[in-house]
Parts: structure tokens; C-alpha cells; sequence
């Protein structure tokens, strides 16, 4: 795993071995998420839900996201994100959370925290994403011209969205969908 584009450039992140805890992003498929989304990213906040150890909010922050909080519960994991902030020197940008991904979403919340990108990776087949939109909803975490990008399994069914923030596009890639939701214009 590596910081594909930006000021860390090529830089490796460190990850657990084996990575039973964690599905890392492949390269191929992170570049097309940036791709899809590279005119949103610079001056953006984003938050990187379910983050393992940092692979898309490290490359938002990368690519010029000017703040950007990670997070994850996971103790075989958390080090490893911690390290990984430290190692591309991006502590000016970088926060990091080490909860659960719901309740850092009402902490953030109550903080008055309002993103532009949203990225949710949870566990594949563990049906986590509808939760997370949902809230993201309730609570007003989502600008409104903002994007919520999600990874799925590609046997899982596509998550269709709230009465509000609905699927706007998807993209398949071998064994993983990749969803983006956005509010409905109206």
C-alpha cells in the first residue's frame, strides 16, 4: 500500500502482516476513487470512517484535503494509522480517532464538524453502510454540495440511499463496487 498522488507521493504506509483485520485498498481501484472525485478533494474536509490504516484519508490529505480525521477502533490497526500520520509528516492535517466509527460520528457531530468527502470501508457483508449514511444524515455531518464514497463487496446489494442522500453513481472492480452518494437535487 502506498500514498498514490500528492505531497506523499510514492511514500509506503505500514499495515499489519496478513491483514486479517483489514482489506486494504488496492492501488488500482484507490486511483480510480481519486479519479472519479479529484476536483473535489484540495481544500476539502474529509473524514475517513472505518479507516483501517489510513489508506484514502491519507490520500486525501496527500492530495490536498486541508483537514482530514481517520477512524478506527481497531487496536491491531490504530498503531499502525497513528504511525502512519506520523511517518508522512501530516499531524497539521491529520486527526485520528481510535472508536467506534458510529460514535465518532455523534462526538464529530456534537463538535459541529461538517465534511465535503465522507469515506465509509467498513467490514465487507456486514451491512455497516446504510447505519453510517443514516447518521450522516441525521446529524448534519455532510455539506451539501458534499460526497459520501463507500466500498463494497461485489456480491452485496447495492445500498440505494436515504429519503435525502441518495446513489449517484457506482463503478465495478473485480470483487469490489465502489458507491458514491450525494444529496438529491431537488
Amino acid at each position: 500500500m502506498r500514498i498514490i498522488a500528492g505531497l506523499a507521493r510514492g511514500r509506503k504506509l505500514l499495515a499489519p502482516v496478513g491483514f486479517e483485520t483489514t482489506r486494504p485498498t488496492l492501488d488500482r481501484v484507490k486511483e480510480s476513487i481519486f479519479s472519479i472525485i479529484q476536483n473535489r478533494i484540495y481544500g476539502s474536509r474529509a473524514l475517513d470512517v472505518f479507516a483501517g490504516t489510513g489508506s484514502l484519508g491519507l490520500e486525501a490529505a496527500s492530495r490536498g484535503a486541508k483537514k482530514c480525521v481517520l477512524v478506527d477502533k481497531s487496536p491491531e490497526t490504530y498503531g499502525f494509522l497513528r504511525k502512519n500520520i506520523e511517518n508522512l509528516k501530516f499531524e497539521d492535517v491529520c486527526r485520528s480517532l481510535n472508536m467506534d466509527s458510529y460514535k465518532a460520528l455523534e462526538k464529530l457531530a456534537s463538535e459541529g464538524e461538517v465534511f465535503d468527502v465522507i469515506f465509509i470501508d467498513p467490514p465487507y457483508m456486514k451491512d455497516m453502510i446504510p447505519k453510517a449514511v443514516e447518521m450522516i444524515q441525521e446529524l448534519n455531518l455532510l455539506e451539501k454540495e458534499g460526497i459520501i464514497v463507500t466500498k463494497i463487496d461485489t456480491k452485496e446489494e447495492l445500498y440505494e440511499g436515504t429519503d435525502k442522500i441518495i446513489l449517484s453513481d457506482y463503478r465495478k472492480y473485480g470483487n469490489t463496487t465502489i458507491c458514491f452518494y450525494e444529496f438529491e437535487e431537488k
